[in-house]
């Protein structure tokens, strides 16, 4: 499965990075939302994970320019954030999205790509 991920602190993106390889998918990575955007356009991803607190393009506004894209529109997402749950209901994140609270644990990760590659 190809994934792409956005995420604005690189420690984590590294990361996230080497455990989705390392379970076998290829994987890019974005330091922002914009940057996703324009990775999603040249190569349609499986799956998206996303932080939503970033620099040029939160995650939510990422999501709705997704979504805008016929070829795009769709695309499982995994939300990976910081965010409280009252924040969450605010942007109107759609109950679909897995949401995953950071500090969180691999083998959430693990078993919500799981799900999806399924």
């Amino acid at each position: 499965m190809t994934i792409l991920i956005a995420e604005d602190d690189e420690a984590l993106r590294l990361l996230l990075t080497d455990f989705l390889e390392g379970m076998g998918h290829t994987v890019n990575s974005a330091g922002d939302g914009m940057e996703l955007v324009k990775m999603a356009l040249s190569q349609r991803p499986d799956l998206v994970v996303t932080d939503l607190h970033m620099p040029q393009m939160t995650g939510n506004s990422m999501i709705a320019m997704l979504d805008m894209y016929p070829g795009l529109a769709g695309i499982p997402i995994i939300i990976i954030t910081g965010a409280t749950a009252s924040e969450l209901s605010e942007m109107g994140i759609p109950k679909e999205i897995p949401v995953l609270a950071k500090p969180f644990d691999f083998a959430k990760i693990a078993s919500e790509v799981e799900k999806i590659s399924a």
